[in-house]
């Protein structure tokens, strides 16, 4: 019997990684296949956009986008429910965090560095063949390479914004590290989503030579925290209040979230909003620009629209203490549409 759920991905695909282990831990029966060649024609047929993930149901019915896919799946059977409602936005906001920004520094590694090139682009041919012997094995691996360096652009990663991205991620994995301190999952010893969107670009970068060999290092217990989220997330526990949660989340809120995701996704709305050709901000006291991205502006939006929804007078001090209260505040100029333009 076909099991109810197939979902179309990548082993090098970070959104991909985010709904397979979610559906893992959700205990829900799914078919993992990767898009490759000889499955092409086949994940055309259900997808809306060349992009993955794409979730397809016994009945046929297609999900596509990992959020999206998710969410639709919560309303459904919740795995995921989080009762206090500002822990639920925070959960949210993290996500947000991963996708929007996060992503940056993933793509940002794997395609500046040769070594790391050179690996994503070998394992992107091993997908595409699967178990078939791919001809010209050279030449398709440098046309992988010279599509995705060029591709850079896309996420804001060229020579002088390098520094900001490195030292993002940089930040985010002492905060983390020190966040992850007795703690199995970023909200208390329950798995969150949260915890999937970020486990999933650290999953990626961790498989990638430069910054892998980085987060080792440097954070020994983000490396043992995304293995539990990604690789095993098992069910049980419970999420912690915002008061047990602040000590350590609020540095991560006012030194990562607040000085970088949240400045860029407020400069970015308004370009796209005016239709401008590059946003331009400084970022923790460096410079970055990049051309608008009116996906990213949709989801600025939403996650807008997401706290607006959520009456919590502990979320509401945590989020004025740590600046990142005026980002978030709803505003009718939101944009509410866009293509995706990240890595699929």
């Amino acid at each position: 019997m076909a099991a109810p759920y197939r979902l179309y991905g990548a082993e090098l695909s970070p959104y991909s990684q985010k709904v397979r282990a979610y559906l893992a831990y959700k205990g829900a029966e799914f078919e993992w296949l990767l898009r490759s060649q000889k499955r092409q024609e086949e994940f055309a047929r259900y997808a809306k956009l060349p992009l993955i993930p794409v979730l397809v149901g016994a009945d046929e019915a297609v999900l596509q986008d990992s959020t999206p896919i998710i969410e639709a799946l919560e309303a459904e059977t919740p795995a995921l429910a989080i009762s206090d409602s500002g822990v639920a936005f925070l959960s949210a906001l993290l996500e947000d965090y991963a996708d929007e920004w996060l992503n940056k520094a993933m793509f940002h590694y794997r395609w500046s560095y040769g070594p790391d090139q050179e690996s994503a682009a070998k394992r992107i041919v091993d997908g595409m063949f699967e178990d078939e012997a791919p001809p010209n094995r050279d030449a398709i691996e440098a046309a992988v390479r010279e599509r995705m360096v060029g591709r850079l652009k896309h996420v804001g990663s060229n020579p002088d914004t390098a520094p900001a991205i490195e030292a993002s991620l940089t930040r985010l994995l002492d905060l983390l590290n020190a966040h992850l301190n007795g703690r199995d999952y970023l909200l208390g010893s329950k798995l969150s989503l949260a915890d999937l969107g970020i486990a999933a670009q650290l999953q990626q970068l961790l498989s990638d030579p430069t910054p892998g060999a980085l987060i080792r290092e440097r954070a020994p217990r983000v490396v043992a925290w995304v293995a539990r989220a990604m690789a095993a997330p098992s069910g049980g526990g419970s999420y912690e209040s915002l008061d047990a949660l602040a000590p350590t989340l609020a540095p991560l809120l006012k030194d990562e979230l607040a000085a970088t995701y949240l400045p860029w996704m407020a400069a970015n709305a308004e370009a796209v909003s005016a239709d401008a050709n590059n946003v331009e901000l400084d970022l923790a006291g460096k410079p970055f620009r990049q051309a608008p991205q009116r996906y990213a502006a949709k989801a600025y939006a939403e996650i807008r629209r997401k706290r607006a929804l959520a009456e919590s007078e502990a979320l509401a001090n945590l989020l004025e203490a740590t600046g990142c209260a005026h980002y978030l505040a709803a505003s009718e100029a939101d944009e509410d549409d866009g293509d995706d333009e990240g890595e699929d």
